[in-house]
């Protein structure tokens, strides 16, 4: 009994992990549609943002994730563009 609801469980965690995969995946799309129509404007609110962490003095780990998510967007492109 316990093995079974146990499994319920974790096909219901696997469930959620896969939709917010997804959406996580759908928003970063958004995030290269809109740095590939206005990439100077996006690069300059990623800056000011990071700037306001840093004011706040908001944790390394999380700037540090925070820079390699924004800037995963923006080395594809450049990576491209190299290729070309």
């Amino acid at each position: 009994m316990k093995y079974t609801r146990a499994l319920a469980k974790r096909r219901q965690a696997l469930a959620r992990v896969r939709a917010a995969r997804g959406d996580l995946r759908a928003s970063m799309n958004e995030v290269v549609d809109v740095y590939q129509a206005h990439p100077l404007p996006t690069l300059a609110g990623a800056a000011g943002l990071g700037f306001v962490l840093a004011q706040l003095r908001v944790g390394g780990g999380l700037v540090r994730a925070g820079v390699r998510v924004a800037s995963g967007p923006a080395w594809r492109l450049v990576r491209q563009y190299l290729n070309v």
